[in-house]
């Protein structure tokens, strides 16, 4: 196709397009901020990609009707722009997982639903809520705006309803369209930054993936490109949350040999080994500590936090520590706190620390491990070239990354970590057996 006929490469007018699709444009420009020319070039690409369609104007009015209000759906809990516009390529490794997801919105429905049983005319007008009504056998939504109809049965619960008192009401963007109240999301930790500042400055980010994206394997410890949206809050408690559009995980590319060289040059590929990236203090600073220095680092870093009912509680540091295996768990137990309803576990310890304490208490550091940590990075394989995981035995040295705690054990304070990462090295491992038994004693 030449260049001057290629559709994506002509400007195009929004008045060009038929009016039921600017309309529907438009509703997404309104719900996310972007231009309206941003949606128009994310929605050609869209049918690029989605439906290899190179040259809309030849296509007929009710079928761009129709990929206009798809596409809109699709995309309704992120901004328009995919993994390209609006987006910053990041570079770096996945380092663990949060053992934990939580609903994203759950404080501002809270916040409506006070707001509709304190005064509803004063929540209805303020144009953040809508109010479910019955009209016929179908539901409507009464806004401040009008009523907006939705062809949904009343005799089931309305879709993007939640009850406030007696009543459904649902949450409604600036341009008074519904939206879902909730918004279930799960951060996963990346190693790394900016393409740009990756030799200059690494740092551990936060990585916000919801909804259907929240539940994803990841390759720990193998370097990759990942395309996140740059937080733009002023406060410190979340200014290291990378935010993802809805096609993230189809953009996130993982790495080989030939692709080091796009962010590193050849004389530091070296570097990106996690047995030196995720430990070198030039590279991580003191998030890497070893064994016998962790009581320390806790004690150093250590914060304290108001809950929400008012108790005052503690919260460690995440930091990577790396050590030998000598005991685990990877057939794992029940556990009731827990959101899978089962945890694993392994424990580290170095000749540093069996020096210090013997065969005691404080000779090794268990690490709890996560349903979610053990269901997404697969924290007792080792990944091979050809990318075949393997089981690694007892004495095999790892690396984990997670969060640091302290518990009493017979009156002594004994550190732990709650792990969200584990790193294990096909070369160095010592290599397990495939559904059997991991422990030291199959060697014998």
């Amino acid at each position: 196709m030449s260049e001057e006929n290629n559709p994506f490469k002509k400007e195009r007018k929004i008045d060009e397009w038929p009016a039921e699709v600017v309309e529907r444009l438009s509703m997404q420009a309104e719900r996310t901020g972007e231009s309206l020319e941003r949606v128009q070039e994310a929605f050609i690409k869209h049918l690029m990609d989605e439906h290899s369609c190179d040259d809309w104007s030849a296509e007929s009015e009710d079928l761009l009707i129709d990929w206009a209000e798809s596409f809109i759906i699709m995309d309704r809990r992120s901004s328009v722009s995919g993994g390209g516009a609006d987006t910053t390529t990041f570079v770096g490794t996945f380092v663990g997982v949060d053992p934990r997801s939580t609903d994203r919105r759950a404080n501002i429905a809270r916040y409506r639903a006070q707001m509709w049983t304190e005064n509803s005319n004063e929540a209805l007008g303020s144009g953040q809520v809508g109010h479910y009504m019955k009209e016929g056998d179908t539901w409507v939504i009464n806004t401040v705006n009008g009523v907006v109809e939705t062809n949904e049965s009343v005799e089931n619960i309305p879709s993007m309803g939640f009850k406030a008192g007696n009543d459904y009401i649902c949450l409604l963007s600036k341009a008074g369209r519904p939206y879902p109240h909730t918004s279930v999301g799960r951060h996963y930790y990346f190693l790394g930054n900016e393409i740009n500042e990756f030799t200059n400055d690494i740092l551990l980010w936060r990585v916000d993936c919801t909804d259907d994206n929240k539940d994803h394997e990841v390759r720990i410890g193998v370097p990759c490109k990942i395309q996140v949206r740059m937080p733009t809050t002023t406060d410190e408690r979340f200014k290291d949350i990378l935010n993802t559009n809805m096609n993230f995980w189809n953009n996130v590319e993982y790495t080989n040999e030939s692709i080091h060289t796009v962010f590193v040059e050849d004389d530091v590929k070296k570097f990106l080994n996690p047995f030196t990236l995720w430990t070198r203090e030039d590279f991580v600073g003191e998030m890497f500590v070893e064994l016998d220095a962790l009581p320390e680092a806790y004690t150093a870093n250590v914060r304290t936090f108001e809950g929400s009912d008012g108790r005052q509680g503690k919260i460690g540091p995440i930091v990577i520590t790396k050590g030998v295996v000598n005991r685990m768990q990877p057939e794992g137990r029940e556990s009731e706190y827990d959101e899978t309803g089962m945890s694993y576990s392994l424990s580290l310890t170095s000749s540093r620390l069996q020096n210090m304490n013997g065969t005691g208490i404080g000779s090794d550091v268990t690490c709890w491990i996560s349903g979610a940590c053990n269901n997404l990075t697969h924290p007792f394989t080792f990944e091979e070239d050809n990318g075949e995981r393997w089981p690694y035995a007892e004495r095999s040295p790892v690396l984990v990354c997670g969060r640091l705690a302290m518990s009493s054990r017979d009156g002594e304070m004994i550190p732990n970590i709650k792990a969200m990462g584990v790193y294990a090295s096909a070369r160095r491992s010592r290599r397990g057996q495939r559904g059997g038994n991991t422990g030291s004693e199959q060697f014998m």
